[in-house]
């Protein structure tokens, strides 16, 4: 997949629309729907969208039609918590999860975690993109245009701008659009003692996330960072020299929090007035009014907690108490190896407690904001324009019929770039059928 064609249309008009999800609603109609629609979208971005009847007022003549035979068309989908950018396979631990060992245990015995990072650091530059780009092509063919990506599988300074370039590099040439993370994953192997392990955080903290920050062919290699707070991870201490050097370096801070256990990261996020915080699993619920307050994403990743046998994060706790939710898929060699986002959607509705509104909302504007990329996430005036149609008229069906790859079609600034030639969707039936 790559960024497009210049001899494209710069205008397109998307007619035959049964069901848009403009996601600019009101309390009373949160996903913005308009029925019998169409969309307009020129040099990149929404210029209009509304119902069918109105677009010949505001067409100029010049747009490539495309009729969507009565599909369902949405904002295309942000994720919002990735990790693209590994080599090697966990299979073989998958099989031993499956047969009772934790995955804690599995770490102390040399897997998990360090199984791939000694995989990636010895992959070599081409093998890492062409790896990448096939996982993007995954994620595009369900829909997401935005995908955040983390780095974190180096764990080595110079290892992690390495991939923080290799990340740059591919998203110079593949059609979705990449927010880099810095991640810091876990202390390295080579931390064999206390001084080790203090010089190393030192190290990333004032070295490394400033680079970071800098470093760039005319943008910085990461927008964000985030740091992963847990057992087997780093200490909440630690975890908060990392989080204010990200916020001197002005990046968007992200927490993987509370997961196996509470360590108190999800407070410091709130704190720090983090973007977002990951995982939740372990969330205490004097906790929850904090992020709420604080206006901080909450990430939430049910395809890890299905692997490891979590239990699900409570969706709905947090949703009652006015916080942002998103869902991710956590796309990783080894807790969560998808890139189903809309799987995600299902997980939200059927295990955690989402309404199909408030799970749209969770691939769409939430992580868009989680991102920082305002103008994703929605199809109102002025937004880029990211538009999938998919194989049905009725958006609650695509969180319904899940593990299904239901999106037909998928322009990423106005561009099609995956094209489908499969059968328009019958209307969808009465209540009384």
């Amino acid at each position: 997949m790559t960024n497009g064609s210049a001899t494209e249309p710069a205008a397109v008009a998307i007619v035959g629309i049964g069901e848009l999800l403009t996601m600019d609603g009101s309390a009373g109609d949160p996903l913005g729907i308009v029925r019998d629609a169409a969309l307009l979208l020129r040099e990149g971005r929404v210029v209009w969208a509304g119902p069918q009847r109105d677009l010949p007022s505001v067409a100029r003549g010049d747009e490539a039609r495309i009729d969507a035979g009565g599909r369902l068309a949405t904002p295309g989908l942000v994720e919002p918590h990735a990790h693209p950018i590994f080599a090697g396979s966990r299979a073989a631990e998958f099989d031993l999860r499956a047969q009772g060992r934790s995955y804690l245990e599995i770490q102390a015995a040399g897997g998990g975690i360090l199984a791939t990072v000694r995989a990636t650091r010895a992959a070599s530059d081409d093998e890492l993109c062409a790896s990448t780009a096939a996982r993007l092509d995954g994620l595009l063919a369900h829909g997401v245009t935005v995908c955040e990506a983390k780095s974190g599988y180096a764990l080595d300074l110079d290892g992690e701008l390495r991939l923080l370039r290799l990340l740059a590099r591919v998203n110079a040439s593949h059609a979705v659009d990449l927010a880099p993370t810095l991640l810091a994953h876990v202390p390295p192997p080579e931390c064999a003692t206390a001084g080790d392990r203090a010089a190393f955080v030192a190290r990333f903290a004032d070295e490394l996330v400033p680079r970071a920050a800098a470093d760039g062919d005319g943008a910085p290699l990461a927008e964000a960072l985030d740091v992963y707070c847990d057992r087997g991870a780093f200490t909440l201490d630690e975890t908060r020299r990392l989080l204010e050097a990200g916020a001197r370096a002005r990046l968007r801070l992200r927490v993987h929090a509370e997961q196996f256990t509470h360590t108190g990261a999800a407070a410091l996020a709130a704190e720090l007035r983090a973007a977002s915080v990951e995982h939740l699993e372990e969330l205490a619920d004097e906790d929850v009014p904090k992020l709420a307050a604080a206006g901080v994403v909450c990430t939430l990743l049910p395809g890890a907690a299905l692997t490891l046998r979590l239990r699900f994060p409570n969706a709905r706790r947090l949703l009652d108490a006015g916080c942002e939710v998103a869902l991710g898929t956590d796309c990783n060699p080894g807790s969560s190896l998808t890139e189903n986002l809309p799987l995600m959607m299902s997980l939200g509705c059927m295990q955690m407690g989402m309404s199909c509104a408030e799970a749209w909302r969770a691939v769409t504007l939430a992580p868009a904001r989680a991102l920082g990329r305002a103008d994703s996430g929605h199809l109102t005036v002025g937004a880029r324009a990211d538009v999938v149609l998919w194989n049905t008229s009725d958006h609650r069906e695509v969180p319904q019929h899940y593990g299904v790859p239901l999106a037909s079609h998928v322009f990423i600034r106005g561009q099609l770039v995956i094209p489908d030639s499969s059968p328009s969707p019958s209307p969808s039936p009465s209540p009384r059928e």
